[in-house]
């Protein structure tokens, strides 16, 4: 037992002993995940899911590129219409904290995209999707960090002239440096 406890803590230790704070030339990537709730008629329930990609321009700033897919029937369809998601989100950071081992950022965005799903005779429709939000990461090592991202979505939909989704929605997913 002693010697588990041992290999526990230097495991820990050097699990989180080594950590750098965000860098001009840092290349990062992240997966991350959020709840999707749709009343499309009825509530449901589903997922959104974001691959992004940054680049860090300077210590404190970054350019990325999102991609991103939904679903609006994961979890709950209360009226049966699925409408999928998929697009493409160009973002600004500005890393207002940027410390060893937890940062705090703002983005901003603007993309485009299209949804897949049946209504009005219309299969696929094309969006534009404007975001700002802000949010943080805590590093656990060098390359490895939590994410989270809080963004306010508004996605239009210019096919049918509606709004596809709007507000604010929680990201939590990983991120790594490479």
């Amino acid at each position: 037992m002693k010697y588990l406890l041992t290999a526990i803590c230097i495991t820990a230790f050097s699990f989180t002993s080594l950590i750098a704070q965000n860098a001009k030339g840092d290349i990062t990537l992240s997966v991350q995940a959020a709840p999707l709730v749709t009343t499309i008629g009825s509530n449901n329930l589903g997922a959104i899911g974001l691959l992004t990609s940054e680049f860090f321009v300077a210590n404190k700033f970054s350019a990325g590129i999102s991609f991103f897919t939904s679903n609006n029937t994961v979890f709950k369809n209360d009226n049966d219409v699925t409408a999928n998601g998929y697009g493409i989100i160009p973002t600004l950071q500005y890393y207002a904290f940027n410390k060893e081992r937890f940062d705090v950022f703002v983005q901003l965005g603007y993309g485009f995209g299209f949804e897949d799903f049946t209504r009005n005779q219309i299969q696929n429709s094309a969006l534009t999707i404007f975001t700002i939000g802000v949010g943080g990461q805590y590093h656990f090592n060098e390359n490895w960090s939590f994410r989270m991202l809080i963004p306010y979505f508004d996605a239009k939909n210019v096919t049918l002239n509606v709004t596809a989704a709007q507000g604010p929605t929680g990201f939590l997913g990983v991120a790594y440096r490479i």
